[in-house]
């Protein structure tokens, strides 16, 4: 598992929870929200963006979180 961070230019939202109940949705200033989880593989991470895609929704960064040993 790795942990990725989505960053999207929208305040918080519960229908934004609801919709990626994996991630947890961080709000971290008025009109940005972090959503944060861990995502098994790629293809999980590509399957994610693509339904933040199918909403409409604007992706302003991805960050995979660093791999501590």
């Amino acid at each position: 598992m790795t942990t990725y961070e989505i960053r999207l230019p929208y305040a918080a939202s519960q229908t934004l929870q609801d919709a990626f109940p994996e991630m947890k949705a961080v709000q971290i200033a008025t009109d940005i929200t972090l959503l944060i989880g861990d995502l098994r593989d790629q293809s999980e991470l590509h399957g994610l963006i693509a339904r933040l895609g199918d909403m409409g929704l604007e992706i302003t960064e991805v960050r995979q979180e660093p791999m501590h040993s």
